[in-house]
């Protein structure tokens, strides 16, 4: 078993409505699942710098700041049905009627906001009040690949204050 304050695998992603308040959703459900194996991460990544030189030193002056470090949320899910398309963005969602099956009218995906809890399979938990969250669809149409969605998502400063854009809660011992 894996150390308790590690991460070792996702167990489930949840998503749902960000708060009244502007704080971590709390009615949050499984709207993807079916994570392509290897294809989930939380990831912070670097800024960019540009270091400052002048003529009387060899090292440098200073450093600025170009652009921020961000982070970046990524998965992908085998899950392409209309609903959980419709659920982040992909279109309209119309429920099958009469042993017909579900449809979405798809136009390019909207980006929705959502609240979204990540938790692995060892028990550690992610809370992340608000994020920007981005669909793109691939619907692979062979026999040796199934069709997947990518999601891809950018945690932002939640609208509460005193909220912090991202929580790490490690498992319980």
């Amino acid at each position: 078993m894996a150390r308790k304050k590690n991460i070792l695998g996702l167990k489930i992603v949840l998503m749902g409505a960000i708060a009244a308040d502007g704080g971590m959703g709390t009615t949050l459900t499984e709207i993807l699942g079916d994570t392509v194996k290897g294809s989930a991460s939380l990831i912070l990544n670097e800024g960019t710098t540009e270091t400052l030189e002048v003529e009387e030193y060899d090292e440098a002056f200073d450093e600025v700041d170009t652009a921020p470090a961000k982070w970046v949320f990524q998965l992908e899910s085998y899950n392409v049905s209309a609903k959980a398309l419709s659920e982040l963005g992909g279109g309209d969602f119309t429920a099958g009627a009469s042993g017909t099956g579900d449809s979405i009218e798809m136009d390019i995906p909207e980006a929705v906001e959502l609240s979204v809890q990540i938790e692995t399979r060892n028990g550690a938990k992610f809370e992340i009040p608000r994020m920007k969250v981005r669909i793109k669809p691939q619907f692979d149409f062979m026999k040796a690949q199934f069709g997947k969605v990518i999601i891809t998502g950018t945690p932002l400063k939640p609208a509460k204050a005193g909220v912090a854009t991202i929580t790490k809660i490690d498992a319980a011992a």
